[in-house]
């Protein structure tokens, strides 16, 4: 990972209003600054509602059409996706970008079989793309043949992710957006896709941004981890920075709040008022002014 290189995203300042649930409006993001550098995993970590998968959504261009800018900016390579937002990253998104949404998993035709699958990625490839055995071998997929002839409906979740990293690799991704990225998986089956994003990001120098519910397994393959709480960065390190030496009591506790690190049957512990007041407390402090002025 070169830290002087372009991010291949990055936000500055980043500030949104999000439409509310009864027709009210919201701050959905607190001045978020981020960058992912090239042959970088960063983890988005925190509860549902925290912000985490809200910025994932807007670095892929799926966020809610009716969110609001406020103020600051999203590059992609140095370059504004500001304007034109949603043209511009749908066009990333045929080549530079690789959006592997929850329930990726969901395929939107299920009855479509893999080969006709792979005619589209390779079509939109072109002559430059990567040769597909390949790109299916380093995605751990070691059965093609057999694969080409299944129906996307009926693969795994598992086996879907692996299709979508493939599917990187064939048209060149230089970044991986993976939104909630164990749901849909069991303990082994997001241990496997954790390893495949460290493995094609160590061998491909291919960058990531990722957004999860938990702080299961962060070490053993993302280079940096932000911890969000109600639409701001609480805080932000290495996953040995955040796991054994935290700023904040919330993200120690949002951490042993994990049922795989408690080994509790039941009565699994909950994040304490005090935490969670002190996370607040610092996550507004330099945007009370931001929401006065646009929530009267």
């Amino acid at each position: 990972m070169s830290h002087d290189a372009t991010p291949l995203f990055a936000t500055s300042g980043l500030t949104v209003e999000i439409p509310g649930a009864l027709g009210e409006r919201g701050i959905g993001l607190r001045r978020i600054s981020l960058a992912v550098a090239p042959g970088e995993i960063v983890v988005l970590a925190g509860e549902s509602g925290s912000g985490k998968s809200l910025l994932a959504r807007i670095a892929a261009g799926t966020a809610d059409p009716r969110m609001k800018v406020l103020a600051g900016s999203i590059e992609f390579e140095g370059v504004s996706v500001l304007e034109k937002k949603r043209r511009r990253l749908l066009a990333l998104r045929r080549g530079s970008i690789t959006v592997i949404a929850p329930l990726a998993t969901a395929p939107p035709d299920p009855d479509r079989s893999v080969r006709q699958w792979l005619r589209d990625c390779r079509r939109l490839a072109g002559k430059g793309g990567r040769l597909w055995g390949d790109c299916f071998f380093s995605a751990g997929l070691h059965e093609p043949e057999s694969l080409l002839r299944q129906r996307l409906g009926d693969l795994s979740p598992l086996t879907l992710k692996r299709l979508a990293v493939a599917r990187a690799l064939i048209v060149g991704s230089r970044f991986l957006i993976s939104e909630d990225a164990g749901l849909d998986l069991d303990a082994l089956g997001e241990a496997a896709f954790h390893e495949l994003l460290g493995r094609v990001r160590d061998e491909f120098g291919i960058g990531a941004l990722v957004s999860m519910g938990s702080l299961h397994g962060v070490e053993r393959f993302a280079n940096r981890v932000a911890i969000f709480f109600e639409g701001g960065i609480l805080e932000e390190g290495t996953p040995l920075d955040l796991l054994t030496n935290p700023r904040f009591a919330y993200t120690r506790e949002f951490r042993v709040c994990e049922p795989g690190l408690t080994g509790l049957p039941r009565d699994l512990p909950t994040i304490s008022r005090e935490a969670a007041r002190e996370a607040e407390a610092h996550v507004h402090q330099t945007s009370s002014s931001l929401d006065g002025a646009f929530t009267g």
